[in-house]
């Protein structure tokens, strides 16, 4: 099944207005990279600043989300009406024709036939000019015909829980471009009711491993942060993409449960390869996710109130531990 006609009137209108995380995501990691390129910065206040909201979007990126697709109501749409064909212009110019009476100097010159033989000849024209406007309207009625019956086909499907078609809706709307902004890699296994990702993170490239100032002299300062603080940064961002992960998955898909590991490549000292390893890994039910105010939230406390796998420490950071499987959700109470 083509996805051409079904995702691009849908994508369209997400798209039109550019999410403001995204927007702040790209622009801080732009301004990180200039940071690690070790340029000379004139404005040292303004350093600061876009050092602190680097960081601020690496403990935010789960607050953001796409709007939750209405596949039912996608599936309810009613479809394109047909074009009816009409003469309006060819009515013109009859009327023209049928209310044409030589003038004075029609008559003089004897020119009244010609111009009633270029009124009759306009009827014939505009009888033509009717035609191609029909033909048109009927061009594109097909061409949203034939897109509407590929939305209907993929809520169809998506409803149904086919998990085929669950790779290429996420692709299609691309809801982790902010994310891949800073970094990370994702990777997909699906199935009917829950989904698998993969999250590829790299501390080096992401995480800023210094911290900026302003002295008192009006100068930028640039130290080395210390590791407990760098862990704790880096651990807020791993929980706070792992949250918008699943908040995405289930805005797009009638999935019950996210299941997101978080890897990244080390060295195994046992086999002297460099390996892709699991430092955090979580299983999220739709249930339990929704209960969650995610304005107020730290992210990496948040783990608590789902079954996951962490082992982290202040000075050490992250250890590699087993990925874990399906939950049962933890029911919240009502909000009042």
């Amino acid at each position: 099944m083509s996805l051409r006609g079904a995702v691009r009137v849908i994508t369209t209108t997400a798209r039109r207005v550019e999410r403001s995380q995204q927007r702040r995501a790209r622009l801080a990691a732009r301004q990180y990279k200039e940071f690690q390129k070790h340029q000379a910065i004139v404005d040292a206040a303004q350093a600061v600043a876009e050092y602190n909201e680097y960081v601020s979007v690496l403990k935010t990126v789960h607050c953001d989300c796409s709007d939750v697709v209405d596949w039912a109501a996608m599936q309810q749409e009613a479809p394109p009406i047909m074009p009816v064909r009409t003469d309006e212009q060819e009515r013109i110019a009859q009327a023209k024709f049928d209310i044409y009476q030589p003038s004075f100097l029609d008559k003089l010159f004897r020119s009244g036939p010609k111009k009633s033989q270029r009124l009759q000849e306009a009827i014939g024209q505009a009888k033509q000019q009717d035609d191609q406007l029909f033909r048109d309207k009927q061009g594109e009625y097909n061409r949203q015909h034939e897109e509407w019956q590929d939305r209907q086909e993929l809520a169809r499907q998506v409803l149904a829980k086919n998990s085929d078609v669950y790779g290429q809706v996420i692709e299609a709307f691309a809801p982790f471009e902010d994310i891949a902004e800073l970094g990370s890699r994702l990777e997909f296994t699906f199935t009917s009711d829950h989904i698998e990702v993969d999250l590829l993170v790299n501390a080096t490239d992401v995480v800023p491993d210094f911290t900026v100032s302003q002295l008192a002299s009006g100068k930028l300062s640039r130290k080395p942060l210390s590791a407990s603080k760098f862990n704790e940064l880096y651990q807020d961002y791993v929980c706070s993409c792992l949250l918008r992960i699943c908040r995405e998955v289930q805005a797009h898909l009638p999935v019950s449960q996210v299941v997101v590991h978080a890897l990244v490549r080390n060295l195994n000292t046992a086999t002297g390869f460099v390996e892709k390893q699991v430092i955090l890994s979580v299983a999220m039910p739709r249930s339990t996710l929704d209960g969650i105010n995610m304005m107020t939230i730290d992210p990496s406390d948040s783990m608590r109130n789902f079954s996951h796998t962490m082992k982290f420490t202040k000075t050490g950071g992250f250890s590699p531990v087993e990925r874990v499987g399906l939950a049962a959700p933890i029911p919240f109470p009502k909000r009042r």
